[in-house]
């Protein structure tokens, strides 16, 4: 959820990836620290999704690859590992699942060519699934490009005055006020002062599918002359997230169970009153500016593609690599409603990042822009397990450079 960068600008995007608005409530037992370990299991690489949308985000990873410097190199685990061979591992992949249709086969081959590292939080990784598994997608609205009851709730432009300084490796966004350097504007200070006016984007009929649409970090909008335009992440006002559906869960009115997407929006619709409060709780703000027509973007500017497409903290699982997911994903009907669980195991390619996205305990499932692809993202919360794979050196030992 989202905050989800969708763009190269927004690598280090911001707030979700969604992780919606509960993505910092956790999982019945608590994360340790986040490890990526060597493994020797032996699995059964069953795909639970269509081929052609497996072979189209593996051949994007491969482009993205190759517009990386051949000598980066980025670390796997314990593991220092050179962007040639990922890029070898990408190509090889797709060799193998072009030649192989069995998954028996798919299977053989690749633990006989890759090395395998698990994600995840130690021991837990082993049994249960070391990874809280979300999902995202792009949320589609209705906007005007200008202030037209009932389109009062505006997006802003980056704004001239914010500022980001480097202090020794940790940036800090602010601005000057009086010949000192301050923290930027607060989501509260931005609604309610309007600092800001005159550098509106577009504006929106809904104030809580404008707050989605922050944690979200792009979207696409339909103009009220028929057209529709996208719109991605810019910047942000440099605050710290914080999670409304873990407000409202600490506040008793929500329970765990109920602090799901389609839970959090109901229970504001039911409290107007109190909306402003509640999305006032998260000081974090979104800038945005518009997007390029086509597909969704991640971080590296790679074209996403939905069931496919993961954001992970790069600091721990680089963009770049072939992953295989396995959790459950919730199965609903045409309204929406949650009709039962089924498991999910398929390949996956770490593609995006996201602010609320830390440690190698988190992965985020792209899921597209569809009111199906909302109500799922809504509903995953779910423990699983992710395996990345290496290709193996041309000896046949592990690569640590």
């Amino acid at each position: 959820m989202r905050n989800r960068p969708l763009h190269p600008s927004s690598r280090v995007a911001i707030i979700v990836l969604l992780l919606v608005f509960f993505s910092s409530i956790p999982l019945h037992s608590c994360c340790r620290a986040a490890e990526i370990t060597a493994t020797n299991e032996e699995l059964l690489f069953v795909d639970d999704l269509d081929r052609q949308s497996l072979l189209q985000a593996a051949r994007r990873q491969a482009e993205y690859l190759h517009r990386i410097p051949k000598d980066n190199r980025v670390k796997v685990g314990t593991h220092t590992v050179p962007t040639e061979l990922l890029r070898r591992s990408v190509e090889s992949f797709i060799q193998i699942i072009e030649q192989e249709y069995s998954p028996q086969r798919v299977s053989r081959r690749l633990q006989e060519e890759f090395l395998l590292f698990r994600a995840g939080t130690g021991e837990d990784a082993a049994t249960a699934g070391g990874m809280l598994v979300t999902g995202y997608f792009q949320p589609v609205m209705e906007g005007s490009l200008k202030p037209i009851p009932p389109f009062i709730h505006p997006l802003y432009r980056l704004p001239p005055d914010l500022i980001e300084r480097n202090n020794g490796g940790t940036p800090r966004i602010g601005r000057f006020c009086n010949d000192r350097f301050v923290p930027y504007w607060s989501r509260e200070e931005i609604e309610t002062q309007l600092p800001l006016a005159g550098t509106e984007l577009l504006y929106l009929d809904d104030p809580i599918e404008s707050f989605i649409l922050h944690v979200q970090g792009s979207g696409r909008i339909r103009l009220r002359d028929g057209s529709s335009r996208s719109v991605r992440f810019a910047g942000s006002n440099g605050r710290s997230y914080r999670s409304i559906g873990r407000l409202l869960v600490d506040e008793g009115r929500l329970t765990l169970e109920q602090a799901t997407l389609p839970g959090i929006v109901d229970y504001l619709r039911a409290h107007p009153g109190d909306l402003r409060r509640i999305l006032h709780a998260n000081p974090r703000y979104i800038f945005f500016t518009w997007g390029e027509a086509g597909a969704v973007r991640g971080s590296g500017n790679i074209a996403l593609t939905a069931g496919r497409s993961v954001a992970v903290d790069p600091s721990v699982i680089p963009l770049g690599t072939v992953a295989f997911l396995r959790t459950r994903q919730p199965v609903i009907d045409r309204d929406g409603r949650l009709q039962r669980w089924r498991t999910l195991d398929r390949f996956v390619f770490p593609q995006d990042s996201g602010a609320a996205i830390r440690g190698g305990s988190r992965v985020d499932l792209f899921l597209g822009d569809s009111e199906r692809a909302r109500h799922t993202a809504g509903l995953m919360r779910e423990k699983g397990s992710l395996y990345i794979l290496v290709k193996k050196s041309t000896n046949g030992r592990r690569r640590d450079d």
